[in-house]
Protein backbone atom coordinates (compact mmCIF):
# COMPACT_ATOMS: atom_id res chain seq x y z
CA UNK A 1 0.00 0.00 0.00
CA UNK A 2 1.76 3.48 -0.99
CA UNK A 3 0.16 6.32 0.70
CA UNK A 4 0.90 10.07 1.07
CA UNK A 5 2.85 11.02 4.44
CA UNK A 6 1.77 14.37 4.62
CA UNK A 7 -1.45 16.43 3.71
CA UNK A 8 -4.53 14.80 5.18
CA UNK A 9 -8.29 15.68 5.09
CA UNK A 10 -8.85 18.88 3.65
CA UNK A 11 -6.13 19.25 1.30
CA UNK A 12 -6.76 20.65 -1.65
CA UNK A 13 -5.10 19.70 -5.70
CA UNK A 14 -2.57 15.83 -5.87
CA UNK A 15 -0.32 14.93 -3.72
CA UNK A 16 1.73 13.61 -6.03
CA UNK A 17 4.83 16.14 -4.68
CA UNK A 18 4.56 14.81 -1.07
CA UNK A 19 7.40 12.44 -0.03
CA UNK A 20 4.97 8.38 -0.11
CA UNK A 21 5.23 5.90 2.25
CA UNK A 22 5.21 2.25 0.91
CA UNK A 23 3.54 -0.31 3.39
CA UNK A 24 4.33 -3.77 3.44
CA UNK A 25 3.32 -6.86 5.64
CA UNK A 26 6.22 -8.37 7.37
CA UNK A 27 5.81 -11.77 5.25
CA UNK A 28 6.46 -9.87 1.77
CA UNK A 29 9.67 -7.36 2.70
CA UNK A 30 11.87 -9.55 1.47
CA UNK A 31 9.54 -10.14 -2.13
CA UNK A 32 9.48 -6.38 -2.07
CA UNK A 33 12.83 -5.49 -1.43
CA UNK A 34 13.56 -7.73 -4.43
CA UNK A 35 11.62 -5.93 -6.34
CA UNK A 36 12.71 -2.65 -5.61
CA UNK A 37 16.28 -3.58 -5.47
CA UNK A 38 16.72 -2.54 -2.22
CA UNK A 39 19.24 -4.75 -0.27
CA UNK A 40 18.06 -7.03 2.71
CA UNK A 41 17.89 -4.91 6.11
CA UNK A 42 20.63 -6.63 7.44
CA UNK A 43 23.25 -5.90 4.53
CA UNK A 44 22.10 -1.91 4.84
CA UNK A 45 22.59 -2.15 8.69
CA UNK A 46 26.19 -3.45 8.25
CA UNK A 47 27.58 -1.47 5.81
CA UNK A 48 26.44 1.54 8.14
CA UNK A 49 28.47 0.15 10.73
CA UNK A 50 31.29 0.21 8.75
CA UNK A 51 30.89 3.74 6.99
CA UNK A 52 30.21 5.22 10.45
CA UNK A 53 33.78 6.24 12.12
CA UNK A 54 34.24 8.00 14.97
CA UNK A 55 33.43 12.11 14.56
CA UNK A 56 36.70 13.68 16.03
CA UNK A 57 35.27 16.95 14.62
CA UNK A 58 32.82 17.32 18.45
CA UNK A 59 34.21 19.84 20.81
CA UNK A 60 33.93 17.77 23.89
CA UNK A 61 32.04 19.18 26.82
CA UNK A 62 34.84 20.48 28.92
CA UNK A 63 36.07 22.38 26.03
CA UNK A 64 32.66 23.98 25.27
CA UNK A 65 32.00 25.21 29.02
CA UNK A 66 35.86 26.61 29.40
CA UNK A 67 35.21 28.35 26.10
CA UNK A 68 31.92 29.56 27.24
CA UNK A 69 33.38 30.44 31.00
CA UNK A 70 36.66 32.21 29.51
CA UNK A 71 34.08 34.64 27.22
CA UNK A 72 31.64 35.20 29.82
CA UNK A 73 34.75 36.27 32.06
CA UNK A 74 36.29 38.31 29.14
CA UNK A 75 33.40 40.26 28.67
CA UNK A 76 33.07 40.54 32.31
CA UNK A 77 36.80 41.85 32.61
CA UNK A 78 35.62 44.58 29.87
CA UNK A 79 32.54 45.99 31.47
CA UNK A 80 34.72 46.48 34.50
CA UNK A 81 37.28 47.94 32.81
CA UNK A 82 35.11 50.58 30.63
CA UNK A 83 33.24 51.42 34.04
CA UNK A 84 36.44 52.37 36.00
CA UNK A 85 37.41 54.49 32.35
CA UNK A 86 34.40 56.41 32.38
CA UNK A 87 34.68 57.81 36.02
Amino acid sequence: MVRCLRGGPGLWGTAFNFPHDLLVFEGDELQARNILEIPPREISEREHEQNVSPSRSVMPQWMVTLTIFVLVAFIALTVVIANRAIR
